[in-house]
């Protein structure tokens, strides 16, 4: 072989060689951007769980904080069942506490066996327990009796109030319609 013949071979294995390696390269390089792509996704996504970890742990305490405390006065405000003696005997107490008197109560009659929520009747996304009385008394009582109930530790309503007085001499007469809710 001739050197001019040796030196083309040479040079074209040399760029054999070069033109390999700069595929390989570029293989190489296009691997390593697509990993590194990868790489920066899991990241992401790793940060981002890790956000939304500690977001809901924030969410963990501050419900600890401000919701578990009241979580028994929610459950007064509106127990699980009808506690119907409960309730009239804090009607009672309101009554006598501003000298008026019930001299009637009635309430629905328990389709078949009574439980915890027979006698109720649906209102909205709760149920509500029906109590109708009669008052005797002064219409300043009257206030103070509808103020109280007002404030009772559990959610009522008064639907219906009536107002009589057959005889001038007799104190008035009032008729009170009110719903006791319940959960249900």
């Amino acid at each position: 072989m001739k050197p001019k013949q040796f030196f083309f071979v040479v040079l074209g294995i040399i760029a054999v060689v070069v033109a390999a390696g700069a595929g390989g390269y570029y293989l190489v390089l296009q691997k390593m951007n697509e990993r590194s792509a990868n790489l920066a996704s899991a990241l992401s996504e790793q940060v981002s769980a890790g956000d939304q970890i500690e977001s809901l742990s924030k969410l963990k305490r501050q419900y600890d904080r401000d919701i578990v405390p009241i979580l028994p006065l929610m459950d007064d405000a509106l127990p699980r069942d009808k506690k119907q003696t409960e309730i009239l005997a804090q009607l009672q107490t309101i009554a006598s506490g501003v000298g008026l008197q019930i001299s009637t109560v009635s309430m629905p009659s328990p389709l078949g066996l009574p439980t915890s929520v027979s006698q109720t009747v649906k209102a909205g996304n709760v149920l509500a327990l029906p109590i109708s009385f009669q008052l005797s008394g002064s219409y300043d009582q009257l206030q103070l009796f509808t103020a109280r109930i007002e404030s009772l530790n559990r959610f009522t309503n008064i639907t219906n109030l009536a107002i009589s007085r057959p005889d001038k001499s007799k104190p008035i007469v009032y008729s009170i319609s009110l719903n006791a809710y319940i959960k249900p």
